[in-house]
């Protein structure tokens, strides 16, 4: 019997910028630094796609920036959904705009919308993302779900700003048709990296750093477990922090991703000064100036791509992602908190 190979979740920064400034994420979003105004050409998206897929990543998940401000985000996933053979395309957003092509984007093959939602308090989303539009958002959502294509929604769980929220937040999602809600803890050393919202990092005048937002959500899952009619576990791709999925009696799934729960390391981590890291080897991503990105903090161990990905070089392509995919292959699961629900949890 042949072992499958190990593939990390494919997640494509389609654009460079978002039009917010989240104080836990950063100009780039996903991506590491780059300029603004970026975006990846449809064609040159569904070209890297389609060789992605021939290696095993058939699972695409159009980030950014946000994929709303795309120009042409409608043509390059339709080009994707007819010229790659990808299993799922899932589109992260979390702009008002998406509403604007939202029945186009699920009649070009999207599988599933995922909605960043941290609140549904006006002022907390204000203080949250600087710009006071929750109510245009909230009607995206609706429109997202209006569409038929089934819809997540990510929550960072933030200490003092929207802890006391999450059940709110549950009962929200569960009366408006969502599909799931996937809780996120916050990435305390992402401001580790060289670009960062620091100008919304501010508590009376102060700075604060990223460990003054994170909050620990086994809490949150031993209330989960109590009341869920299931109980499974998630690990995308073979990879990434094992997540809990709760399946409540209404049908939500409510996701925990812990990042207690342990993580995926290669021998590229052992020599880097950030390790042991909140978000390790879980996804390849592509950034919107068309590198291949191992991890959210390290520009050293980008791969450029650019050039290759023009010139339609379909070998050297395949040879660059098969060099890459290998450190994920190698890659060694590290166990952290043994109390975690996600190390304890049911089978997958």
């Amino acid at each position: 019997m042949t072992n499958t190979p190990r593939r990390p979740q494919l997640r494509i920064a389609i654009n460079s910028r978002c039009g917010r400034a989240c104080f836990y994420c950063r100009p780039s979003g996903e991506g590491l630094a780059t300029g603004p105004g970026l975006e990846i050409d449809p064609s040159d998206l569904a070209f890297f796609t389609t060789v992605a897929a021939a290696l095993g990543l058939r699972d695409v998940k159009i980030t950014g920036g946000d994929p709303a401000l795309h120009t042409r985000l409608v043509p390059a996933i339709r080009m994707v959904r007819t010229e790659a053979d990808v299993r799922s395309i899932e589109v992260i957003s979390r702009h008002p705009l998406i509403a604007a092509s939202a029945h186009e984007l699920a009649d070009a093959g999207v599988d599933l919308f995922n909605m960043s939602i941290d609140t549904i308090d006006p002022l907390v989303h204000q203080r949250i993302t600087g710009v006071d539009d929750l109510a245009q958002v909230l009607h995206a959502l609706d429109t997202l779900i209006g569409t038929g294509v089934p819809v997540k929604v990510n929550t960072v769980v933030m200490d003092g700003v929207n802890t006391a929220e999450v059940s709110r937040l549950i009962t929200f999602c569960e009366n408006s048709g969502v599909a799931s809600l996937k809780l996120l803890d916050v990435i305390d050393d992402l401001d580790a990296g060289r670009e960062f919202n620091r100008v919304r990092l501010r508590k009376q005048g102060n700075v604060m750093n990223l460990h003054d937002l994170y909050t620990p959500l086994q809490a949150i899952a031993n209330e989960l477990a109590s009341i869920a009619v299931e109980v499974t576990t998630l690990q995308q791709g073979g990879l990434g922090h094992p997540m809990t999925v709760f399946t409540l009696a209404s049908g939500l799934q409510v996701i925990v991703k812990d990042s207690t729960a342990g993580s995926w390391y290669d021998a590229m981590c052992a020599t880097c000064s950030h390790y042991p890291c909140h978000d390790a080897l879980m996804a390849l991503r592509l950034t919107a100036d068309l590198r291949l990105q191992f991890c959210l903090l390290r520009e050293d161990v980008t791969i450029d791509v650019a050039e290759i990905i023009r010139a339609r070089d379909e070998v050297a392509l395949t040879g660059a992602l098969s060099t890459t995919l290998t450190e994920y292959e190698l890659a060694e699961f590290h166990p952290a908190a043994a109390s975690s629900v996600a190390i304890r949890g049911g089978g997958s």
